[in-house]
């Protein structure tokens, strides 16, 4: 958002935010109970406040959910509009043109308090033993299950270079990696790392043909493997399998986007506002700015109903850890690759050349009808990131004559994180199996 055009009351409600994060930062874990249950009273009914809603103090936590809950409902969908609306998309196209990213009053303390919170709440996630089994740079290739190898093809994980891929290990229970290891499959994961000075100059073609190229190839030589490509890493997955269609065996992605202009996607509107011009000379764009993007992308769901969440569960400490552990790893953002990034904005967000069969890598056309493997396609149902529809319109363009998908009731994280898609790493083993 940016100044002149924000929901009255954003100030205060992020200065209360940023507060109630070094709070709850400093909470120590073993004290988690009632001080946390009155700094989080105090922090919704402070943002009753900035709301214009009455909240006298000490509110019990039954009375504070019904006063939120459709308060809540209805600033979303207020926000949700005003967040599409020509004023916001024009507010951001000229803060772009005058390098004034977001310089809202709200802006400074909600990074403030995005930074307390992923440094303050600990429990790292990464809970399946692992090996690392090369690197290059920053980047390195892990192999799970290392007690007992897997079967068949390994299967290499690509996730996103502008979040930690610990999410899809982050606790038992609660892992796509130990999934997939307890069904037998021989798991890899590559980790982007934290960009080095250099790697901010590396095309998108260069860590695609490079580096992503000799990891697969060390960890199979010659030999096919199966990809699994998740959010960003899933368009990754399908670059490189168009134009090195001889490496790869099985193709799975996960809440992928592949049309990236589709009408209900907010992302795309104000990635598409903003456009590459708002990737800078240097280092870019750091990763605590596109946190706070992608926090104002659903701000009273993101910042204030799931704290509604915490206060039902503060007597359940697995919700806690689970809570505190997502948390951590929700709000540790690397920076992105600027040539990345730049990339996705102008050849993805701005002419969609995925889906109008008119990108290039390194002077070459990207051609998905290239791709001929079995492909298994999942979605959230759910999902504010990547709608559905953008992850659909993978059907059609490639030559699969095996291409299935899979709709799940679940948003974005929840495909790997929620209860509803416990089965999803069982069922991904079965459909390779078939395949």
């Amino acid at each position: 958002m940016t100044a002149g055009a924000e929901w009255p009351g954003a100030a205060e409600y992020a200065a209360w935010y940023a507060r109630f994060a070094e709070a709850v930062a400093n909470t120590p874990r073993e004290e988690a109970g009632e001080p946390l249950r009155a700094e989080l009273h105090r922090y919704l009914e402070a943002f009753l406040r900035a709301s214009g809603a009455a909240a006298p103090d000490g509110l019990g936590t039954h009375r504070l959910r019904s006063l939120l809950t459709p308060l809540l409902e209805r600033l979303e969908a207020e926000y949700q509009a005003f967040a599409r609306s020509p004023v916001v998309l024009a507010s951001m196209q000229q803060a772009v043109a005058t390098t004034a990213v977001l310089p809202s009053p709200a802006i400074d303390p909600l990074a403030k308090a995005l930074h307390t919170l992923s440094h303050g709440w600990g429990l790292p996630a990464q809970t399946t033993p692992r090996i690392e089994v090369w690197r290059e740079g920053t980047t390195r290739l892990y192999r799970y299950g290392v007690a007992g190898r897997g079967s068949g093809p390994a299967l290499v994980l690509l996730y996103a270079q502008i979040n930690r891929p610990s999410i899809l290990d982050l606790e038992p229970g609660h892992s796509l990696v130990e999934g997939l290891v307890a069904a037998g499959r021989d798991v890899y994961l590559l980790d982007w790392g934290d960009p080095a000075p250099e790697d901010h100059d590396r095309t998108l073609a260069q860590w695609l043909h490079g580096r992503l190229h000799r990891a697969i190839r060390a960890v199979a030589g010659r030999r096919k493997v199966d990809l699994l490509g998740i959010c960003q890493g899933g368009v990754f997955a399908l670059l490189y399998t168009a134009t090195h269609p001889a490496r790869v065996r099985r193709l799975v992605t996960m809440v992928t986007p592949v049309d990236f202009q589709v009408s209900d996607d907010l992302v795309s509107l104000w990635a598409r506002a903003c456009g590459p011009a708002a990737v800078h000379d240097g280092h870019g764009v750091s990763g605590a700015a596109l946190n706070v993007f992608f926090q104002m992308l659903a701000p009273f769901r993101q910042g204030v109903g799931k704290y509604l969440d915490l206060l039902d569960h503060l007597g359940d400490p697995q919700w806690v850890q689970r809570f505190r552990r997502m948390e951590r790893w929700v709000h540790d953002c690397p920076d992105p690759p600027r040539e990345v990034l730049r990339a996705f904005l102008a050849d993805l967000y701005r002419d969609n050349a995925l889906v109008r069969g008119t990108l290039q890598l390194d002077g070459r056309p990207v051609d998905l009808a290239r791709i001929r493997v079995p492909l298994l396609n999942l979605y959230g149902v759910n999902d504010h990131i990547v709608p559905p529809a953008a992850s659909r319109a993978l059907c059609g363009l490639t030559a699969s004559r095996r291409y299935e998908e899979w709709a799940l009731p679940v948003g974005h994280i929840g495909v790997f994180v929620s209860d509803r898609a416990a089965a999803v790493p069982t069922r991904i083993a079965a459909w390779l199996d078939r395949r």
